[in-house]
């Protein structure tokens, strides 16, 4: 296989979402050649993602705060956070605000100080709105930049590396292939959700970027904590539900209209709606995670989600985290959760683990580094909410920093067109080795990996079930030819595979409950501790078990 073209520069930054922009900024402030490559369109990703009306950002909110961040950080991560990280977050985060000035955006504070989802303490929030006015002012900004090279709607597919050096990185566009010639790669290409059939996401986030490291020589952590937040199915798909509005429920109902779970006026469940209501994410550390699971016991390929009914003292609640909500559901959406018929269902969301790196966004290789929620950063079991932005700014910086100073030691070498082929077919080789005669399309094997990973690596989780998303995969991948679809984005298509692969395995190996991790077969949580760490060899996974003080 022939490469169209291949291009120069110092740092290559893949995604466009808030973490690649604020790396690519910083890069080019430093004199630096950029690439910013994404698989989708400039200012792609989940942060430009118009999940609700305002999206978060906490902030540490003084010196004396900065125990009580720390306190609700690893509370929340129920042993699974990355204590090296977090007290870097607490003390660059306010200081990394104004970045989202300098890429478009318009933040503010709120006016208010209230606890954010799964946070004991209330402290500084900043909120960012106006997507498409963003886009439009990021579009200005970085279109009057010098030594930058943006291209759109290509997928990365391979790190190439001499002599564990980074050499670059092989993109496909369209039916053309193409390579970066870089000595450092900062990879901002997002968390996993594509791969499930409901997702609070972008479609072209596709959690291939967490493969691409692993081969190049990174590790990865903690990637069976994955968030799953109710979102609506009717009246309009793919919109967040407000957790807040929880306490105002009347009871969870069947599609044909039969009760399932009484709401906050029953004695019996009253409890459990309230704790539901102060937290987004399903997670298995409250009692009111059962809410969630009854949800799902009615939640499958047949009846496809559950009925909340809704008390009108929901409009009547002055508070401004429900008057933004439900203004910004009513005059956006054209949603009124007492008039409408409310369909909600389990959606996947962030992922809480990620590329192992240091505090500088650094993996094991020199000169790669992960960002954003390609990351696994200060989250743990749960992810505290107003971090995930918050991650991209602070660790993003950081990465630009420290590559930096890779570079003032890096020994300049250009790479041939020759070069990068020789490297990229040898590989192409060794993952088409399996090819059998081709039985299906590109988006059948897509259609259908969705509906696996969604049955079986969803919220409830059993071995049995896990074990025969396996066989399905590798079924999958038996009646699929990589060489035969190579127009049609079979590369990529691979890395999926096996990023659902990748998924499963850490499941299966983690045989307890915790956070976001259920397993029905093991409903509790152990005392021993410890992380599930994930390295590629020969293009195969290794999954260790890392045990904690």
């Amino acid at each position: 296989m022939n490469l169209d073209f291949v291009l120069n520069c110092d740092i290559l930054v893949v995604g466009t979402g808030i973490g690649g922009l604020v790396a690519t900024k910083k890069a080019i402030s430093k004199g630096k050649k950029v690439c910013l490559v994404t698989n989708g369109k400039f200012c792609g990703g989940a942060s430009y993602f118009p999940l609700k009306g305002t999206l978060g950002i906490q902030g540490t909110d003084g010196e004396k705060d900065k125990e009580l961040f720390y306190e609700d950080i690893s509370k929340i991560g129920n042993k699974m956070e990355n204590p090296h990280m977090i007290n870097t977050y607490i003390e660059d985060i306010c200081d990394s605000i104004s970045s989202l000035e300098e890429i478009g955006f318009e933040p503010w504070l709120r006016n208010d100080k209230r606890p954010a989802c799964f946070a004991k303490y209330p402290r500084n929030i900043y909120l960012i709105k106006d997507w498409d006015k963003a886009r439009q002012k990021a579009k200005e900004i970085f279109g009057k930049l010098e030594n930058l090279e943006i291209i759109e709607d290509s997928s990365i597919l391979k790190i190439l590396k001499d002599n564990d050096k980074i050499m670059g990185a092989v993109f496909q566009k369209d039916k053309k292939f193409f390579a970066i010639n870089s000595p450092v790669v900062i990879m901002a290409t997002g968390g996993v959700a594509g791969n499930f059939k409901h997702k609070l996401y972008p479609e072209e986030i596709t959690g291939t970027g967490h493969i691409v490291a692993l081969d190049a020589g990174a590790k990865a952590q903690n990637m069976e904590f994955i968030q799953f937040i109710p979102a609506f199915l009717k009246p309009k798909y793919n919109t967040l539900f407000g957790e807040h509005t929880a306490k105002y429920c009347l009871g969870m109902y069947s599609l044909d209209k039969k009760l399932i779970l009484d709401g906050v006026n029953s004695p019996e469940y009253k409890d459990l709606w309230i704790e539901r209501s102060g937290y987004a994410p399903f997670s298995f550390d409250f009692k009111s995670h059962l809410i969630d699971l009854k949800m799902v016991e009615f939640d499958d390929e047949k009846n496809q989600g559950v009925i909340l009914k809704y008390s009108e003292d929901l409009y009547k609640d002055e508070g401004e985290f429900y008057r933004v909500y439900l203004d910004w559901l009513k005059n956006t959406m054209g949603i009124d959760m007492c008039r409408d018929e409310v369909v909600i269902s389990p959606f996947a969301h962030s992922c809480n683990g990620g590329i192992k790196v240091n505090e500088n966004g650094k993996t094991d290789v020199d000169g790669l580094y992960a960002i954003g929620e390609l990351s696994s950063a200060i989250e743990g079991a749960n992810r505290l909410g107003g971090n995930s932005v918050g991650g991209a700014l602070v660790f993003g910086k950081r990465a630009v920093d420290d590559a930096n100073i890779y570079l003032e030691n890096y020994k300049n070498k250009i790479y041939s067109k020759e070069d990068f082929e020789e490297k990229f077919n040898s590989w192409l080789e060794e993952i088409s080795l399996n090819d059998k005669v081709n039985k299906l399309s590109t988006s059948k094997v897509l259609e259908n990996l969705k509906s696996i990973t969604t049955k079986c690596a969803g919220i409830k989780r059993t071995k049995t079930s896990l074990e025969d998303g396996l066989k399905s995969i590798e079924l999958l991948r038996n009646q699929y030819n990589i060489k035969e679809n190579l127009d049609s984005n079979s590369i990529e298509t691979y890395l999926r595979l096996q990023l659902s692969k990748m998924l499963i395995k850490s499941m299966l190996t983690r045989e307890e409950s915790r956070g976001a991790h259920y397993r029905e077969d093991f409903p509790y949580t152990l005392d021993k501790t410890y992380k599930i760490i994930i390295s590629r060899k020969n293009n195969e996974f290794i999954l260790e078990k890392e045990y904690l003080k």
